[in-house]
C-alpha cells in the first residue's frame, strides 16, 4: 500500500503542479477561459475579475500540487485536493454532456483535451486522490507547521510573481497558436483543409447591409453590395487569423506574404492602449522599422471608425492598418499593444508594449530571422525546462533535507531516552 500511495501521489501531484504552472504563466488566457465559464452560467457581472480569478484558482492548484508532492500540510492539502476533484468531475461531466464551450481549459494552452479525455483524465485524478485523503493522517511529518507553512508560502510567492510578469508585460514562455516559430501560412492552410465553407451575399436597405445564403436571397427592393465566404463554425479548426483592410476586404493573405519584414503593433484594447505617450512611441518605432527596411502595421481589434476616432483621421495615411476580431487579437498577442516581428509568413520575435522601446536595437528586422527565430525559441524552451528542473529539483531536496533533519531528531531522542 505504501509503494501505491507514492506512485498516486506523484501522479496527482505532478498533475495539479504542471496544471497550474502553465495557467499562472498565461494569466490573460487563463481569465478567457474563466469568461466562458462565466458566461455559461450567467455571471457576466464578474467578468472585470476574470484574471484574477483565473490566478487564484491555478495558483491553488499548483500549490496544492506542491504541498502532496511535498507531503506538507497534508491535511488541509488533501482536503482541497478532494473538493476541487469533485468539483473538476463534475464540471467535465456536464461538458461532455452539453458541450457549451470547446475546451475545457485544463492545462492552459499547452494541451488541449476533448471533453472526452479531459472527464476521463478527471476521474483518474480522483481516484488518484481519494486513498491520499483516507490516508492522510498515517503521512509522517518531517518538518515544523511553521516550516511546511514557510516553504508552501515561497513557492507561492514564486509562483505568483511569475504570473504577475506574464500579465504586465507578456507570458515568459508562450504555448499559444501564435507563439514565436509559428508559420501562419502553414497553419491557415491546415485549418482550411477542415473547413466547410459557404458563399453568403451581402445586400443593403435603407443603410442596413445583411447577409443572405443563396436559397434565401432578398427582393429586389434590396441592392447587392458584396459576396463573402464564410467558413462553418463548428469545424474543428481552432487555428484563425482574418485580417481586413478598412473596406472589409481580406488582406492576410497580402500581410503575411509581403517581401520586407513587418512589424505589427497589436492592439486588442483601443482605449485602454492609447495614450499620449504610447501613441508618439508607435510613431517613433515606425521610423526605426522603416529605416531598417520593414514595415510597421496595425492590427486592431476596432471598427475602422473608432480607430479613426481615436488614433486620428489620418491613421490609415501614415500607416497599414489591418481590423481583425477581439478574440484573434489577444491570440495573436497577451500584451495589449505588443509588438510582433514576421517575415515570409513566420513569427519571428515577439515583444511586450513596455519591452520594445524607440531606442533599442532593432537591427533584428535585417538579420537571418531563421537565426533571429531559432534563438529566441530556444530561449524559451530553456527557459520552461530549466523552471520545471529547478522546480522539481528543489521540491527533492527540502524533502530529503527535512527527511534527514527528522531522523537525526529522532535519533537524538531515542538516545536520550536510552540514557534515562
Amino acid at each position: 500500500m505504501k509503494h501505491q500511495l507514492v506512485i498516486v501521489r506523484l501522479i496527482f501531484g505532478l498533475t495539479f503542479i504542471f496544471s497550474g504552472f502553465v495557467k499562472l504563466i498565461d494569466p490573460v488566457g487563463t481569465g478567457l477561459v474563466i469568461q466562458e465559464y462565466l458566461n455559461i452560467i450567467n455571471f457576466d457581472f464578474l467578468s472585470f475579475m476574470r484574471v484574477f480569478i483565473g490566478v487564484v484558482l491555478s495558483l491553488l492548484e499548483f500549490l496544492v500540487g506542491v504541498a502532496i508532492l511535498m507531503r506538507m500540510r497534508m491535511r488541509e492539502a488533501t482536503i482541497a485536493a478532494l473538493v476541487m476533484m469533485v468539483f473538476f468531475t463534475i464540471v467535465s461531466f456536464l461538458l461532455l454532456i452539453y458541450e457549451p464551450i470547446q475546451d475545457c481549459g485544463c492545462f492552459g494552452e499547452a494541451a488541449s483535451l476533448t471533453h472526452g479525455e479531459t472527464f476521463f483524465k478527471n476521474i483518474i485524478l480522483l481516484i488518484c486522490v481519494i486513498p491520499i485523503f483516507i490516508q492522510r493522517k498515517s503521512f509522517r511529518r518531517d518538518s515544523s507547521v511553521f516550516a511546511e507553512w514557510l516553504f508552501i508560502s515561497i513557492y507561492g510567492l514564486i509562483a505568483l510573481g511569475f504570473s504577475i510578469v506574464s500579465y504586465v508585460r507578456m507570458p515568459v514562455v508562450e504555448f499559444t497558436d501564435f507563439k514565436v516559430g509559428t508559420d501562419i501560412a502553414v497553419e491557415l492552410s491546415d485549418a482550411a483543409e477542415g473547413r466547410n465553407f459557404e458563399t453568403m451575399f451581402v445586400y443593403e436597405k435603407d443603410g442596413v447591409k445583411q447577409e443572405f445564403s443563396l436559397d434565401n436571397l432578398p427582393d429586389t427592393t434590396w441592392n447587392f453590395v458584396e459576396s463573402v465566404d464564410v467558413s462553418d463554425a463548428s469545424d474543428d479548426a481552432p487555428f484563425e487569423f482574418y485580417v481586413t483592410n478598412s473596406q472589409g476586404q481580406y488582406v492576410t493573405d497580402t500581410l503575411i506574404t509581403l517581401d520586407t519584414p513587418i512589424m505589427i503593433c497589436n492592439i486588442y484594447d483601443l482605449d485602454e492602449f492609447y495614450s499620449d505617450e504610447n501613441w508618439m512611441k508607435v510613431n517613433m518605432l515606425r521610423e526605426r522599422v522603416e529605416s531598417e527596411g520593414g514595415e510597421l502595421w496595425l492590427l486592431v481589434a476596432s471598427t475602422p471608425e473608432e480607430t479613426k476616432s481615436v488614433l486620428g483621421a489620418d491613421v490609415e495615411e501614415r500607416f497599414e492598418v489591418g481590423y481583425t476580431d477581439y478574440k484573434t487579437a489577444i491570440a495573436v498577442h497577451r500584451s495589449n499593444g505588443g509588438f510582433l516581428y514576421i517575415n515570409s509568413a513566420f513569427i519571428v520575435k515577439k515583444w511586450s508594449r513596455q519591452g520594445l522601446s524607440p531606442e533599442d536595437d532593432l537591427s533584428v528586422l535585417s538579420k537571418d530571422f531563421d537565426e533571429v527565430m531559432i534563438y529566441d525559441v530556444i530561449k524559451q524552451q530553456l527557459i520552461y525546462e530549466i523552471s520545471i528542473v529547478v522546480l522539481l529539483a528543489s521540491i527533492a531536496v527540502i524533502r530529503y533535507f527535512c527527511k534527514m533533519v527528522s531522523l537525526k531528531r529522532m535519533r537524538m531522542l531515542r538516545a536520550e531516552s536510552s540514557r534515562l
